[in-house]
């Protein structure tokens, strides 16, 4: 697990000024380190072990096959990945976010190979199925950091058995009756919303009230998406998603946000699934909360 004096470090090395070279055939950046770094930080740096530029290539078929060996050979990663949740939402772990999508998606995906979702240049490189794509390449390094600030990835990604990998090396986390009473307090907030709300106007009064510690706004973003995407959130177009429970496919979901995309004035509003899809008179889906919280006590 990366320690809060690496991940400010990483935050002066993965920007754009530093970005060192551009692989146009791989579609990959690699990074160098700022020369402005004390010499505290290089020492620290240096210390940690971490490689900023680990380059890696995943295929579609290794990845899903690798992705079910971790969730076959882990049975605690359920519980874990719920715990780092709630621990995310009431104490600011960002790095707890991302886990629980990255699970139930290894967990619910039926075995298959590649079945390419359209002809065009975009869409033969994706898979209909789960979305992942034929095959990337990837800087592990890069996509671990922004796990770590809170950047998470809903659908198809690599990053998936990146952020397992290193999950199930995590120690025993087990939330607090009072972590668990502030992901209860963000359920109610958001329960209690104006008819109308929109997911915009949701995270600038989330913010507004400072009800998330140590939250930004990236992962007040992502919380909430992932909070849609596993059905906590309901949706207009889906009253009963839920991917905590079931598998849905991409086709589906790609489907379903270009109606959104078609619906939206001048196409300009945000067309991202589920989230996009909920309003305030919606509300939660209390089950799905109450399975969460169930889950993430039982402990592992």
């Amino acid at each position: 697990m990366l320690d809060n004096t690496t991940i400010k470090i990483l935050s002066k090395v993965y920007t754009h000024s530093n970005e060192e070279t551009y692989d146009m055939k791989k579609q990959i950046s690699t990074y160098k380190a700022p020369k402005e770094l004390k010499e505290k930080e290089k020492l620290a740096f240096e210390n940690s072990g971490f490689i900023i530029n680990t380059i890696k290539h995943y295929t579609h078929d290794d990845t899903l096959v690798r992705l079910r060996k971790i969730v076959d050979d882990n049975p605690h990663l359920e519980a874990l990945t719920y715990n780092l949740l709630i621990k995310a939402v009431a104490t600011g772990f960002h790095r707890g976010l991302q886990p629980i999508i990255s699970y139930l998606f290894a967990k619910h995906t039926p075995e298959h190979t590649f079945v390419p979702l359209g002809d065009d240049e975009y869409n033969c490189n994706t898979c209909k199925i789960c979305g992942l794509p034929k095959a990337s390449w990837e800087n592990d390094g890069k996509n671990l950091y922004d796990l770590y600030i809170g950047y998470c990835r809903i659908g198809g990604y690599m990053e998936a058995l990146l952020d397992l990998e290193e999950v199930i090396s995590f120690e025993l986390i087990h939330v607090s009756n009072e972590e668990i009473a502030i992901f209860k307090h963000l359920i109610d907030f958001i329960d209690n919303a104006p008819e109308k709300e929109t997911p915009t106007e949701l995270l600038m009064r989330i913010s507004k009230e400072k009800i998330l510690p140590k939250s930004n706004t990236i992962s007040r973003t992502w919380l909430l998406r992932i909070l849609a995407e596993l059905g906590v959130m309901k949706n207009k177009l889906d009253p009963n998603y839920d991917t905590l429970r079931h598998f849905v496919s991409y086709e589906q979901k790609y489907q379903w946000e270009l109606r959104l995309h078609d619906e939206a004035p001048n196409h300009r509003s945000e067309v991202n699934f589920p989230l996009s899809a909920w309003r305030g008179n919606l509300g939660i889906n209390h089950a799905l909360v109450e399975s969460i919280i169930a889950t993430a006590k039982k402990g592992y």
